[in-house]
């Protein structure tokens, strides 16, 4: 009885072990999508990102645009400018004339500079459907979080077969709520104005400083 029970045991831990690990196929495509992105000098893209909970009644829509070189980031969503220097993290909360301040040393945190490689780490990485969208083939890729207390369930990331670059993404909380984050536009290498990256205190002088370290 002993024996059966401990051949069951290490069956079901072989089973979980094979289930946590990765499809070669879906790394071999992301570390294409990974390569494709250290070719680019920089990369410009605009984005729509929306929210729906059938079971809190909520669905939000909005669109948004993302500038970034090396780890400097300018993004600009729901009224907010978000202006990361390479050593200063500056949030422009138009709506309530504030700007909040801060050093950004959170490797974890998710900003802008990273809505094209978070897949990096922290996902166990599984091949999904293909589909056609708008004559383009997009190849998903399932990314399920390694951290239990993750409050996503799964992410669908959804990349172009053609030029590797990403395309979407889903992401499937816990608590039902739907993320979908579509990019409208990718440019990359253009010439972008010197000062795009850095905060210019004058513009805000009525603004309230709020320094955050």
């Amino acid at each position: 009885m002993k024996n059966t029970l401990f051949l069951w045991l290490i069956i079901l831990f072989s089973i979980n072990l094979t289930q946590a690990q990765d499809d070669p196929k879906a790394v071999k495509l992301l570390q294409q999508v990974t390569n494709k992105l250290k070719t680019y000098k920089n990369v410009r893209a605009e984005f729509k990102y929306s929210l729906i909970n059938k079971k809190a009644g909520v669905s939000q829509n909005t669109k948004g645009q993302v500038n970034i070189e090396g780890n400097k980031f300018h993004a600009n969503y729901m009224g907010i400018d978000d202006i990361y220097d390479g050593q200063k993290r500056y949030q422009i909360v138009h709506e309530n004339e504030e700007v909040n301040i801060s050093s950004h040393k959170d490797d974890d945190e998710f900003t802008p500079n990273k809505i094209f490689n978070f897949y990096q780490k922290g996902y166990t990485k599984k091949m999904d459907i293909k589909q056609k969208v708008k004559g383009r083939l997009i190849q998903y890729v399932k990314l399920i979080p390694k951290n239990s207390q993750s409050s996503e369930k799964y992410i669908l990331l959804g990349i172009d077969t053609k030029t590797h670059n990403i395309h979407n993404a889903i992401i499937v909380e816990k608590n039902g709520s739907i993320i979908k984050l579509d990019i409208l536009s990718f440019q990359t290498n253009k010439i972008l104005p010197p000062k795009l990256f850095e905060f210019d205190k004058q513009k805000y002088h009525d603004y309230y400083i709020n320094d955050l370290d």
